[in-house]
């Protein structure tokens, strides 16, 4: 069983839990996934099947897009609606005449609420790339461990910043307290540590209530299966292997060709070849479909992974 799920991960179980789903559903051991979802969000998460699992490293520079929901007035641990009510830190400044209850909630009635234009004004500074401090909840390892494991210990450790690229944002709906976006963004981007730096900006405590991903480059939310549907309909769900690398460019190889690749041989840089870049990778297809991945070294084309191919 080859190819690629996209699977429409429920709200309170983790990403590996949603392997595990469809492991059990589909009996297939080589399996896994790309772009882990926070348990709180759901959305389509790409479940990789067989040899399709070989894929997984080529995905990471897909784009993904979410509509999150923050709702302003309080600040958690975790930066999200599960955590617990904690007081900003020092990087967070206030506006002025804004105070706390003893449950760190604002008092609504001292805050002044951003108009639709100002808040939209405060989101398109967020547009490019960007340096983003991820949460101290968040999965990254630090010395092999992850974040939230020294976090639910108590342990203080510092969380080195990450480049992120955001190219769209969008203020779709807002009714004070609540406010919602949409957002594309590069790979290991944090909604959630992004909504905090955004109410950093607008001196407001808040922390996201609901998260929701639409998209993983090709794959869509309105494309993706719950686990009853799975259940009902099986590998007839399952989309083809090299869907996952439709964003490389594509190169066909003949029969001697592929002989070559199955041999290890690189292959000779032909007319066929000539639209292909030093450096730059290609999906690569025989006479029977897709084989693998080709990378174009200065003279010649050599297999960086073989999928349907042996050698």
């Amino acid at each position: 069983m080859d190819g690629v799920l996209p699977f429409l991960k429920p709200p309170g179980i983790t990403s590996h839990d949603a392997v595990g789903i469809c492991r059990r559903i589909l009996k297939e051991k080589r399996i896994g996934h790309s772009g882990t979802l926070d348990p709180m969000a759901y959305g389509v998460l790409p479940i990789f099947l067989g040899k399709a699992t070989r894929l997984i490293e080529y995905t990471d520079g897909f784009d993904k897009t979410y509509v999150a929901e923050c709702k302003f007035g309080i600040f958690t641990d975790t930066e999200d609606s599960t955590g617990q009510p904690v007081l900003p830190d020092d990087e967070m400044k206030l506006a002025e005449g804004i105070t706390l209850l003893d449950d760190f909630t604002v008092v609504n009635d001292l805050l002044i609420p951003p108009t639709w234009d100002e808040l939209s004004s405060v989101l398109s500074s967020f547009v490019g790339t960007q340096e983003q401090r991820p949460s101290k909840y968040s999965a990254i390892k630090i010395n092999g461990i992850r974040a939230y494991e020294y976090a639910r210990k108590g342990i203080s450790v510092e969380l080195p910043m990450r480049t992120i690229m955001v190219s769209n944002i969008e203020l779709i709906a807002y009714g004070f307290p609540y406010f919602t976006i949409r957002v594309t963004c590069s790979g290991g981007t944090y909604i959630r540590s992004l909504l905090r730096d955004i109410c950093v900006q607008l001196g407001i405590p808040g922390t996201m209530t609901s998260l929701a991903r639409t998209a993983v480059g090709p794959f869509m939310i309105q494309s993706a299966y719950m686990a009853e549907e799975l259940i009902e309909q099986g590998e007839n769900l399952i989309l083809p292997t090299d869907i996952a690398v439709s964003h490389l460019s594509k190169v066909d190889v003949d029969s001697v060709q592929l002989k070559m690749m199955v041999q290890g041989k690189e292959l000779p840089i032909v007319e066929s070849f000539s639209h292909t870049v030093p450096s730059e990778k290609y999906r690569a297809y025989g006479p029977n479909g897709f084989v693998g991945i080709l990378k174009r070294t200065k003279h010649s084309l050599k297999v960086d992974k073989n999928i349907f191919i042996e050698g």
